[in-house]
């Protein structure tokens, strides 16, 4: 069956940067480890007043359709995948959902299909997994999977309400926004494409990590039980990627870079360290989070196009896609880039 691919990426990063130190420094209690030495954050880009979830959205398809030869008018489906949904500020909006007012706002056509998809950080790949079996059935012809993710105001309740050295909301620090689209359609060749792509939900952790409105103060908020995700994926990592190598008959030698879920500098090469033994060499490991720390559901995405123009990824390399998030959700995708170009 022929494969999907990346027809395009386009990536949105807000221009205003934020540094650890900057925050930490604004708090009244400060953690009892040094957070940019533990997570490997230095910085982060952080929303402007007028910014929400609709408009780094919107900003990222922007770019994504400057890269494609597909017309929004030209477009089946649309996705969107944010975990946030703030709309005029922090205003968190359900409905209507946010793939109808993007659909209206770029001009597709009345019978385009759109819809919304959480899946904490995992929501892009979902997003992905889907639309691939869209396009393979003959449903649609291509589509845009698209994120805004206006989530440092997690970081601002947090900045706010925590009053302890191990404080379950210090993960809340470590995010930034942004927005990534990637459009997708049929691959022209074996050249490129989504190889395989598999995504396994262990919920019986899903309450390591929740986000809910604060009952302190207005706003959202988010509780992270890190050390006790770190253990369950650290414990469990090593065999999940160990039951992909066999499936697919692969091993890190055949891939050029592995893109993990940007979470912890620390915590990634640690836990990829333990899969060399099922895995076998770990290709080069690519990271972003210095500069844009977790961007939540868009990372992969931030990653891939901040090394497209870097000049560290080529086209033709096969990627492996590391996906983790809140859930608690592992998975893998073998993709085969094509000649992306990087924009943001």
């Amino acid at each position: 069956m022929t494969m999907t691919r990346f027809e395009s990426i386009g990536v949105y990063l807000p221009e205003q940067e934020v540094t650890t130190r900057e925050l930490i420094d604004s708090m009244d209690t400060e953690p009892m480890f040094d957070l940019e030495k533990l997570t490997g954050v230095k910085s982060r880009r952080w929303r402007a007043p007028h910014e929400d979830c609709h408009s780094l959205a919107l900003e990222a398809i922007e770019r994504c359709l400057v890269n494609s030869r597909y017309e929004a008018d030209e477009i089946d489906v649309i996705i969107c995948t944010s975990i946030t949904r703030f709309k005029d500020g922090l205003k968190f909006v359900l409905e209507p959902c946010l793939s109808s007012y993007l659909k209206k706002r770029l001009g597709m056509r009345e019978d385009a299909l759109n819809f919304d998809i959480t899946n904490a950080c995992a929501g892009m790949f979902t997003g992905v997994h889907v639309l691939d079996q869209m396009i393979k059935s003959g449903v649609v012809r291509n589509g845009l999977i698209v994120s805004g993710e206006c989530i440092t105001p997690i970081s601002e309740t947090a900045l706010k309400e925590i009053n302890n050295p191990v404080d379950e909301q210090f993960a809340s620090l470590t995010v930034g926004d942004s927005g990534a689209a990637v459009l997708m359609d049929q691959s022209p060749s074996d050249d490129e494409g989504v190889e395989f792509l598999e995504l396994l939900t262990l919920s019986q952790f899903s309450d390591f990590c929740y986000g809910m409105p604060s009952d302190k103060n207005p706003g959202v908020a988010m509780y992270t039980k890190a050390m006790e995700i770190h253990a369950t994926v650290i414990q469990r990592l090593p065999q999940t990627l160990g039951h992909f190598a066999e499936k697919y008959q692969v091993s890190g030698a055949d891939f050029a870079h592995v893109i993990p879920h940007q979470t912890s500098e620390r915590a990634i090469r640690s836990a990829l360290a333990l899969c060399s033994e099922s895995l076998g060499d770990i290709p080069n490991i690519c990271v972003s989070l210095d500069r844009y720390g977790n961007t939540s559901s868009t990372s992969h995405f931030v990653v891939l196009n901040d090394h497209i123009q870097q000049g560290h990824i080529q086209p033709g390399q096969r990627i492996l896609m590391l996906v983790l998030a809140s859930g608690i959700v592992l998975g893998v995708a073998s993709v085969r880039i094509g000649n992306l170009t990087g924009a943001h």
